[in-house]
């Protein structure tokens, strides 16, 4: 039953969505980069860190709806979401930072060290602080145009953070003593672990949990049944299994294309801002267009446009940057719509959800998120690296 129904003022909605700048800067590092530093800085066999990503994503689609779970059910005096982000905000740091200690020493360890550490930031610490940033809303506000806007400037503020880290990150490596160097992107890592920390610690202090679910099941069998008896929940799970991997692609495949292919790796920073920049300038529109225009009809027309974009892509020149960069941005304009609404779709499915079957699991539902973030970027990873080794 929500409870104290109170606007959520512009401050506090930018605050939340500056949060996506700690997440991001750890994420975009983690997912467009790690691949590469485990076949082209350590020398490891990318068929091998195919099979331990994939085996690894059988953990990960799991611990989004544990995670969900936890956090519906545990609740201090700061509320749902808040303590997690303040307890769990520096372990996920630490965590990630381990992720590019790899030794140097046989395969097999190297393995071994690989999996316990990829689990241990993304199934484990990552998932968790990003289901919880991502609850948030539905504990800050019960008004429906107040929570989208505060996930349409979350997504904003994502949309912006990957478009700089992409043309920051190999700058940074080079500074701190060039990309084949291991301490190289161990600094870098931290320079961007410290960033994380500061602003999701500006959501502990800034963002209130306002409004209280009724007790969601214990069981977490119990709540996943009840996410799937929700249609709308199914269709926004597979939309974002669907926007994530192609996020996926412009953020790590394209580290393969745009060097082995295209020729010139220093297009990355090009290729990533067509991709996202018009996400940006869209969802600063897309807040005013909420009540006007529904979400589905959005979310089509971008898809009809990432379509139209990708086929003339296909069909044109490989070798061609104005090609490459022109179709780029047809897909980006097209891809602001799904991605910057897919949160926002979530927020509905919770009431659906809530009216549909009297119980409201507000994190298991938002898992859609996380779990199609996870999906998109396992598969298309660990296909990658098979492929890679072909």
């Amino acid at each position: 039953m929500l409870q104290k129904n109170e606007k959520v003022g512009i401050f506090e909605k930018l605050i939340y969505g500056s949060g996506q700048i700690g997440l991001n800067a750890l994420y975009t590092l983690f997912s467009a980069y790690v691949l590469m530093f485990y076949t082209d800085v350590m020398g490891i066999n990318p068929t091998s860190i195919g099979i331990v990503i994939l085996i690894s994503k059988i953990f990960d689609g799991f611990s989004d709806l544990v995670a969900g779970q936890i956090i519906d059910t545990h609740k201090s005096r700061h509320g749902h979401c808040i303590p997690v982000l303040l307890r769990w905000t520096v372990p996920m740091v630490a965590s990630v930072v381990l992720v590019f200690m790899v030794p140097h020493t046989v395969p097999m360890i190297q393995l071994i060290f690989i999996f316990v550490t990829y689990n241990l930031f993304n199934t484990i610490f990552y998932t968790l602080l990003c289901m919880a940033h991502g609850s948030l809303p539905s504990y800050a506000t019960g008004d429906a145009l107040d929570r989208s806007q505060m996930l349409v400037c979350s997504m904003l503020f994502a949309a912006a953070m990957q478009t700089i880290l992409a043309s920051a990150i190999l700058p940074m490596v080079n500074f701190f003593g060039g990309q084949n160097l291991q301490s190289a992107w161990i600094k870098s890592t931290l320079v961007f672990g410290v960033l994380g920390i500061f602003f999701l610690y500006l959501n502990v202090l800034f963002v209130k949990e306002r409004v209280e679910n009724d007790a969601p099941p214990e069981n977490i069998v119990a709540g996943v049944k009840v996410a799937f008896q929700n249609k709308y929940w199914i269709m926004t799970l597979l939309m974002n299994i669907c926007n994530n991997m192609i996020l996926i692609f412009n953020l790590s495949v394209s580290v393969y294309y745009l060097g082995n292919v295209a020729g010139n790796l220093g297009l990355m920073g090009a290729y990533v801002a067509v991709s996202n920049v018009p996400g940006v300038f869209l969802m600063m529109i897309v807040p005013g267009l909420l009540g006007k225009i529904s979400k589905q009809k959005m979310v089509l027309f971008g898809a009809l446009l990432m379509l139209g974009g990708q086929i003339a892509f296909i069909l044109g020149p490989a070798d061609n940057v104005t090609w490459l960069l022109g179709t780029g941005l047809v897909r980006g304009i097209g891809f602001g719509f799904p991605m910057g609404l897919g949160g926002a779709m979530i927020g509905d499915c919770i009431d659906y959800g809530e009216w549909k079957t009297g119980i409201r699991v507000q994190s298991v539902l938002f898992s859609a998120n996380s779990v199609g973030q996870k999906i998109g970027q396992g598969v298309l990873t660990s296909l990658f690296g098979f492929k890679s080794n072909a």
